[in-house]
């Protein structure tokens, strides 16, 4: 098995992408760990852009990736480790897979949520499109 030198942990601050990333330290310490949020406009809404306004939704959105992503340093600090972080806009999934190409990440760690495949149908699933997409292996955590 090729030595992994960089990884790439999508977070989203829910207990499975919280563990994704806790799995991804101990299991690689040697690794350069990248920590990715992407921001989805679309999952706040339409409703919620007419009552806030498209700006204040953004900026709501600006910050909260920054909130998750400095949890995310914290729980590499708690593991003696330090992790860099991006942000990327757009679908999730397909924005993990072009940032893992576009840096040369060699796996890609997240959590799945388990969904059935009727639920995974209905509402699409992250894990299930960087599955599909990645030219690197994926580490699913569960």
């Amino acid at each position: 098995m090729p030595e992994v030198e960089r990884l790439l942990v999508a977070f989203d601050g829910t207990p499975l992408a919280e563990r994704a990333l806790e799995y991804a330290l101990t299991t690689y310490p040697g690794a350069e760990v990248t920590v990715i949020h992407v921001i989805d406009y679309l999952d706040e809404g339409y409703s919620a852009e007419a009552l806030v306004g498209a700006e204040e939704l953004r900026e709501r959105a600006h910050a909260r990736s920054t909130e998750l992503l400095a949890a995310a340093e914290a729980i590499a600090a708690d593991h003696g480790r330090t992790v860099s972080t991006a942000t990327r806009l757009g679908k999730p999934g397909r924005e993990i897979v072009a940032y893992a190409d576009e840096h040369d990440v060699d796996t890609i760690v997240l959590g799945s949520h388990g969904r059935a495949l009727l639920t995974r149908v209905l509402l699409g699933s992250v894990a299930e499109t960087v599955l599909q997409r990645a030219p690197m292996p994926v580490l699913i955590v569960r």
